[in-house]
Order: structure tokens, then sequence, then C-alpha cells
């Protein structure tokens, strides 16, 4: 089973997005968790409304502080945006979300939907690698 952390700023929205999407589409062949390195107090209310949207409940996630035991129970690390500091994390993947705290529940969904198709392209990747193929059947359409 694959091991994956989604690391993000605040945790609060995008690595919880990515988390919830990862795991809908990885169900018995992998586990995402996410966390931060400076986490907010609690899970973003309109990330938890745009994924209810599409099927995907993260309303019991949480805000989690990076640790070296996730860091170490992890086989990959995704980090999500350009703004994840420190940088002394060494992750295998960098994607280039930016934190949609503040910004209307439209950029919400355009977020939702663009962090989708990343989990989406890298678990078929983690197939291809593995010699695996992710058939399209896999990833069901947005409700």
């Amino acid at each position: 089973m694959k091991h994956v952390l989604f690391l993000d700023l605040r945790n609060t929205a995008r690595s919880q997005m990515a988390e919830g999407w990862f795991n809908q589409f990885a169900e018995g062949w992998g586990q995402a968790r996410s966390c931060g390195t400076m986490p907010g107090d609690r899970i973003d209310p309109l990330a938890v409304v745009v994924m209810a949207e599409a099927g995907v409940d993260i309303r019991h996630q949480s805000p989690k502080a990076v640790n070296q035991q996730m860091l170490s129970e992890s086989d990959l690390v995704v980090m999500m945006g350009p703004d994840v500091y420190p940088r002394a994390f060494a992750p295998d993947r960098t994607w280039d979300f930016l934190d949609p705290t503040g910004q209307s529940v439209v950029h919400y969904r355009v977020q939702r939907d663009a962090i989708r198709r990343a989990v989406q392209e890298f678990i078929a990747d983690l197939h291809r690698r593995s010699g695996q193929h992710a058939e399209p059947a896999l990833f069901p359409p947005v409700r």
C-alpha cells in the first residue's frame, strides 16, 4: 500500500482536498494524509462545501502539524504550492496550487477540480510505475 503525504502551509484547504480525493480514488491500495508547516485552527468551511458538492466528505478532517513520524511513514510527499515553508522536506513532487483562502466559492470550485485532475494524474502515474494501468472507470465523474 502506498502512503502519500500532502504537505501544505496551513493544511486547511488545498491539502485537505488532495487528501480527500486521493483516499476516494486510491481506496484499497493507497492512503493519504495531509499536514501543514503552520497549520490553521480549523479546516476551511468553503473547502468542506465544495468537496461535499463533489461527493467527498472532508468535514471531519482537521489541520495537523507536520512531524517526523508523518514524513517517515510516507512513501511519497507532495508539496501543494510555492508558499510552503520551510523547503527542507525534500518532496517527491511539488504542485503549484495557491492557497484559496479569502477567495470566492467559484475559485474554490476551480481549485477543487484542478486538484482532482492532479490527483488522478498522480494516481495514474503511480499505477504505470508499478506496472498497473489506471482505467478511466477508476475515476468516477464529479457530481
